[in-house]
Formats: structure tokens, sequence, C-alpha cells
């Protein structure tokens, strides 16, 4: 009558870690002092936090030869609802995220619309955390990545410069390792 599913002992295992590495809430500290200085409420809308145990699941379970989770401790993502501006505003200024306390900016791009920043910290001459912004007048995403970044940030920007083809910013271009042009 009854019978017993066989369920393998390492997919129970993977899937009580599974459970337990990721929580559903974004960077939230953050949002807070972005909130201030930007003059936005934020409401989150959904977040995750990835942490060292989804991490080490993702970087052993999912293989991509040209890019490593090498060093990444915790990966947390909050998307938030703008529900109106502080101190009276009828909408926010451009996004100047330059006085965050302890983070250096290193990307800003400002369109009509949408503003994107992209900042981190160090420490020793080691990347310890970075920052992403991305935000919209009714919308913005919160990406931050805490961990030992720096080789996390060179396979980012080689895979950035064989995209545009420029052998003077990365060594080996797509067509030195027989790729494909870029699109």
């Amino acid at each position: 009558m009854f019978r017993l599913v066989r369920t393998p002992l390492w997919l129970v295992l993977i899937a009580l870690l599974g459970v337990s590495c990721v929580r559903f809430v974004g960077p939230e500290d953050i949002r807070y002092d972005l909130s201030d200085q930007a003059g936005v409420k934020l409401e989150q809308e959904t977040g995750f936090t990835f942490t060292r145990s989804a991490i080490w699941l993702a970087r052993n379970f999912v293989k991509e030869e040209d890019f490593t989770l090498e060093g990444v401790r915790r990966v947390e993502i909050g998307v938030y609802e703008v529900k109106g501006y502080k101190r009276g505003q009828d909408s926010p200024a451009p996004l100047d995220l330059t006085n965050l306390q302890g983070w250096e900016p290193i990307v800003r791009v400002h369109e009509p619309g949408e503003d994107v920043m992209v900042l981190f910290k160090e420490k020793n001459d080691v990347v310890r955390a970075m920052l992403i912004v991305v935000a919209e007048p009714d919308e913005w995403v919160l990406v931050r990545i805490r961990g030992k970044l720096n080789k996390v940030m060179e396979q980012a920007m080689e895979m950035a410069f064989e995209d545009v083809d420029r052998p003077d910013l990365y060594a080996k271009t797509r067509r030195e390792r027989g790729l494909d042009p870029p699109l």
C-alpha cells in the first residue's frame, strides 16, 4: 500500500542546505542610508540574500569556465518601490551617492529616467564589497556583493573588454581566443 520514495541522501542534504542559505530580504541597512541621502521613501517589493552556503552550492554545481565566484561570501538583492519623496520634493534629484560613507564610486551613469551607480569598499588593497544601484522614478534595485572581490572584478572587466574587442584594455581579444565577434 504505502511505498517509501527513496531519495538520495545528497539530494536531501542539498535541499536542506538550500533552504538555510537563502533569505528573503535584501540589503535593508544600505536601503535606509540610500533613502536618506537621495530623499526618497523606499518600500521593499522583493529581496534575496544568498549566504556562503548558497554561494558554495552555486560555485560547485554551476560550472562556468570564464567566471567563478571565488571570494564571494554574500550576495544581497533588493527591489524597492518608490513610495514618495522626503522633504516635500516633487521628484528626486539625479542620484549622487558620492558622500555615502565608506563607499567609493567607480561607475556613474545618468540618463533621463534612470541613474546607475557602482560603488565599492576597499580595505588593505582588497575590494571587500561592491554596491550596484539602479534608480528609476518608481523603482530601485540594489545589489550588494561582499567578500574578497578582486578576482571577481578582474574577471568581469576582462569579459567586458572582450565584448567590446579592446586589445589595449585586455590582452586576449575575442579574435585571439577563437570566439565569434561581438554582436
